[in-house]
């Protein structure tokens, strides 16, 4: 019998199957360990895996984004490369022209364009470009970039405080829902969920900008009712 919320555990269960190499250990153990008490209960629901979501997504972040800096300064080109590989001719066609430009696949990905100008399939392939890229990428890079140096410590301490940042905004952006009707409750509740859940490597990361924007929204909308 499969799980009532087998797709959110089968998108978590490729989260850590696509863990960067220099995430530790224990990490990356409580991650399929986790995955596999919430895959026998089934009466685990969408609330509790979404927080196992953030919880050892803040965890990963910064590690990611740390090798993920390292790698793409060393293979920046070469990943652009796979992901083209990885997707469609007419997906070609219609992303090759900002690659080309000086356009990064994080600023693609985070544009409007985006979002209106490919289907969701296109947009599928191509973040799954992403990820399977960046395996092969690491796969090539193996010996370059250790968890042990110092640039690399710098970096994860860098991206923890990011975080840390991030998720005080998301924290304060949740009060807010206090000072509201039902309905904007819900609509404040939802933009809550979708940033929180933005650490895990499938989603969509969090970016303290847009959530001090959200915040200061509907501060000013609340406000002024």
């Amino acid at each position: 019998m499969s799980h009532p919320h087998q797709s959110m555990l089968d998108e978590f269960k490729y989260a850590f199957d696509h863990f960067v190499p220099t995430l530790p250990d224990s990490i990356k153990d409580e991650a399929k360990s986790i995955h596999s008490k919430l895959l026998n209960d089934q009466s685990s629901d969408e609330v509790a895996i979404k927080k196992v979501f953030h919880d050892l997504g803040i965890k990963e972040y910064p590690h990611r984004k740390a090798y993920e800096e390292l790698t793409l300064e060393k293979g920046a080109a070469r990943l652009i490369e796979l992901v083209l590989e990885h997707v469609d001719a007419s997906v070609i066609k219609i992303i090759k022209p900002h690659l080309d430009s000086g356009v990064s696949l994080n600023e693609l990905v985070s544009s409007d364009m985006f979002d209106t100008k490919l289907t969701p399939e296109e947009r599928y392939q191509i973040e799954d470009g992403v990820l399977v890229g960046k395996s092969k990428l690491a796969e090539e890079l193996k010996g370059d970039i250790s968890d042990q140096s110092d640039e690399y410590k710098n970096l994860v301490e860098k991206w923890t405080k990011n975080a840390e940042q991030i998720d005080l905004a998301i924290n304060k952006l949740k009060k807010l829902e206090q000072s509201g009707t039902a309905d904007q409750k819900q609509e404040i509740e939802n933009k809550v969920s979708r940033f929180r859940e933005g650490f895990l490597l499938t989603e969509r990361d969090p970016v303290l900008l847009e959530v001090e924007k959200e915040t200061e929204y509907w501060a000013d909308t609340l406000s002024q009712e």
